[in-house]
């Protein structure tokens, strides 16, 4: 899990960080923790692959709302937290669709309490992704977006409507990776999205822009798990 902290004031900055440490500790939990004394530093260079930021509401130059709101343009997914004195900006959060609001000055308890209710929904968000190594850069591919994954060699290419990444990795791997995310192989070198599959059509399947071939071995199994996906008794 990777966090952001921007505050101004140091000492809040470093309480925050203890805590988020604790209850890394207390948990188990890999944490990375990034800080930033102000809203400028993190929008001027933003960090890849944030799972959380805590913003300060108020910070000169440019505070934790405004900040907040440039990060939203571009990144849809990161959990966003407020840290303040006044509950009423509460409302302004809706506008960013902040995760939760804490407090100042911050206890460890209600901390805590807040922390476990936001692991909870990040464990659920993760759920529906998969990271992908793309060269030398690390990508999150939302799987509603991935249609299908093609063993290539020692290879996997993953396939988007406008895009497709590729990494060395088996499909063996993968598919006990994805076996209960409705990925199932319609051939030997294919592990197919059933949720976004269009038609069948013989021997091929067609999932959104592509047309795959449906092996003989592997037929009658794939139509039953897309059938039972489908939640239907025959296609």
């Amino acid at each position: 899990m990777r966090i952001a902290i921007v505050e101004d004031d140091a000492k809040a900055r470093a309480k925050l960080n203890q805590y988020i440490q604790r209850y890394a500790k207390e948990h188990q939990l890999g944490i990375e923790v990034l800080t930033f004394n102000d809203g400028v530093q993190i929008t001027s260079n933003y960090p890849a692959n944030l799972d959380v930021i805590y913003f300060d509401v108020q910070m000169p130059v440019m505070d934790g709302m405004t900040a907040a709101k440039k990060v939203r343009q571009h990144d849809k997914k990161v959990q966003i937290v407020f840290l303040t004195n006044y509950v009423q900006y509460a409302i302004d959060g809706y506008e960013v669709q902040a995760a939760d609001f804490l407090l100042k000055p911050i206890t460890y308890f209600s901390f805590s309490t807040h922390f476990a209710k936001l692991s909870a929904r990040l464990q659920n968000n993760e759920d529906q992704y998969i990271t992908v190594s793309h060269g030398d850069e690390m990508h999150r591919v939302a799987l509603k977006d991935l249609y299908y994954i093609e063993s290539s060699g020692h290879y996997l290419k993953f396939h988007l409507h406008d895009k497709e990444y590729s990494m060395i990795g088996s499909l063996k791997n993968m598919e006990k990776e994805l076996q209960d995310k409705n990925f199932f192989r319609c051939n030997y070198g294919y592990l197919v999205n059933l949720a976004l599959v269009t038609s069948v059509n013989n021997n091929d399947v067609h999932v959104g822009p592509f047309d795959l071939p449906i092996s003989r071995s592997r037929k009658k199994d794939f139509l039953q798990h897309l059938t039972n996906y489908l939640g239907t008794e025959e296609l």
